[in-house]
């Protein structure tokens, strides 16, 4: 049987990527300074052979504008991102997988 582990990882890479880019393009401006602090980090686990992808910032305001509060209305460009990359996941494993 076919070790699949390459086209998966390959797969969950390309998410991020596009839940990244897509948090980026969605995220509020008032100074950029949220923006700019948005990343991506990739982490490979050799016991599991498996790839993790964590995006993020840690300004300290991120969960006040993700969430809401004090009078404002929730923006969350995470969780959309990360909806986004959801909605991706069919394409992204049959393009990884060559249409197997």
């Amino acid at each position: 049987m076919k070790d699949f582990t390459a086209e998966i990882n390959t797969a969950v890479l390309t998410l991020g990527n596009l839940a990244f880019d897509h948090a980026k393009e969605h995220c509020p401006v008032r100074t950029g300074r949220l923006k700019r602090s948005i990343a991506i980090r990739t982490e490979h686990n050799r016991a599991k052979n498996e790839d993790t992808v964590v995006i993020g910032t840690f300004v300290p305001y991120a969960p006040c504008v993700e969430f809401g509060g004090t009078g404002r209305r929730p923006n969350p460009f995470l969780g959309n991102a990360a909806e986004y990359a959801k909605s991706c996941v069919q394409t992204v494993f049959e393009l990884a997988f060559g249409g197997v």
